[in-house]
């Protein structure tokens, strides 16, 4: 079970996170309906919106599709659900190593631990 942790001055709140659903997160962002709904999703937002003709703005769309498109090739392709199977098998052995020990500026800290 990987467990996420996270706190500040106000909050501190744990949260447990089965390896079951992560296993369920990962067939779900590697199935087609997802895909599909991702993709039908570009397509009606893929303009440009709001009229905007700056150059940076165009910019920042672009490379916001790209990178949109680029996320779904690789959640499209086959071999990417095998190696997200395994990379959870993975770190189902590696019990208590920590992934990440964060902490801000502001006294914020994450900690996410296997």
């Amino acid at each position: 079970m990987m467990i996420v942790r996270v706190k500040s001055k106000e909050h501190a709140f744990t949260i447990p996170v089965p390896y079951a659903v992560l296993s369920m997160g990962s067939a779900i962002l590697t199935s087609k309906l997802v895909q599909r709904i991702m993709k039908d999703w570009l397509n009606k937002h893929g303009g440009r919106a709001g009229g905007h003709s700056s150059r940076e703005h165009a910019f920042d769309s672009d490379s916001s599709r790209f990178g949109n498109e680029l996320l779904l090739s690789i959640l499209d392709n086959r071999s990417t659900k095998q190696a997200l199977k395994q990379l959870i098998k993975e770190l189902q052995r590696c019990k208590g190593t920590v992934l990440v020990d964060v902490q801000a500026q502001d006294g914020t800290e994450v900690l996410i631990k296997l």
